[in-house]
């Protein structure tokens, strides 16, 4: 019998933390499934820690050609057998019934182009209340009433990387990930399939991210001009843009993605970036953490490598304190 759904995890060096990816997978309430696993060349030993699944006929090791993320889940998606593709990145978990929640919504909403749930943001043993904005409380699910406004208001998105489901017929519409992209390729995605499709969601937490991981790439700051939803929506036609009928949503979206953008550059020591991110930053609701970012601006470099560090020990502790 063919599966149900396929699951790809794309793997490099999470000697510590893939285990409890791939448990959490055989954990599920669902087990008609195929598992991809798509390594990168880990060399810390997690190809070892893996052997022990090998001999269940679900799962498959594939050895990736091309570099990156975007590009090993693109590979995965290729070879996938079911017409519906979930992702765990192999540092996060599932809660046992994602897969079912899914699937779930799959059959009450078959036109939606990409299929969500919440998420429990971890910090080491500690976890927060994801924040969600014009959306209910759990158990909700439905479709989205817009993508680009909960995200903005909320300031995080209502899912990660690891814990959405995804047709291979979006796919074959609209692409796979851009591996062009090293940071934001999963958020760049998701606003490309917001513009042309429904979102099913469900406000039931059914995934943890786990903040503090190995070689976690959100750990990374690069200089990026702008984020690359941004840069997408710059080359549309006009015409094609137009088509969209939350235009509100999506400038207030455009700028809460400039301002995240704005932090990274910032972090890296980019100010001429940074000018630029927040020169396009002009909604009301966003004026007090761009005039943040401007104060921050003008301190000293030396002071500025710390920002991150600051912000795990005081907001991000908040946030778990509070929730």
């Amino acid at each position: 019998m063919n599966p149900k759904i396929s699951i790809i995890v794309p793997l490099y060096n999470k000697v510590n933390e893939v285990e409890r990816a791939i448990d959490s997978i055989f954990a599920q309430t669902i087990q008609d499934f195929e598992l991809i696993i798509v390594d990168g060349g880990s060399t810390d030993g997690s190809l070892d820690i893996i052997k022990k699944y090998e001999n269940d006929s679900r799962y498959h090791l594939i050895h990736q050609v091309s570099k990156g993320v975007s590009s090993g889940r693109n590979e995965g998606i290729s070879i996938a057998k079911t017409d519906i593709i979930a992702f765990l990145d192999a540092d996060d978990e599932w809660l046992p019934d994602f897969l079912e929640q899914i699937l779930t919504m799959r059959t009450h909403y078959p036109n939606a182009g990409l299929y969500g749930t919440a998420y429990i943001p971890t910090y080491d043993l500690k976890s927060q209340t994801l924040p969600l904005c014009e959306i209910q409380s759990s158990p909700w699910v439905g479709i989205m009433p817009s993508y680009f406004r909960s995200t903005a208001l909320a300031r995080c998105p209502p899912f990660s990387s690891s814990c959405v489901a995804i047709p291979k017929s979006t796919f074959e519409h609209i692409g796979g990930f851009n591996p062009s992209q090293r940071m934001g390729e999963d958020t760049e995605l998701w606003g490309r399939i917001a513009l042309k499709y429904p979102i099913a969601y469900t406000s039931k937490p059914c995934a943890k991210y786990h903040w503090i991981a190995n070689a976690k790439a959100t750990d990374t700051y690069i200089p990026i001009l702008h984020h690359p939803f941004f840069t997408y929506i710059q080359q549309l036609p006009q015409y094609e843009l137009e088509q969209y009928d939350k235009q509100e949503d999506l400038r207030l979206y455009l700028e809460y993605e400039e301002l995240n953008m704005a932090y990274i550059n910032l972090i890296a020591g980019n100010k001429e970036y940074l000018k630029g991110n927040l020169s396009y930053v002009k909604l009301n609701e966003f004026q007090k953490r761009k005039r943040l970012f401007v104060f921050l601006s003008i301190l000293p470099r030396s002071l500025e490598k710390y920002i991150p560090r600051i912000k795990r020990l005081t907001l991000d502790k908040m946030r778990c304190l509070l929730s």
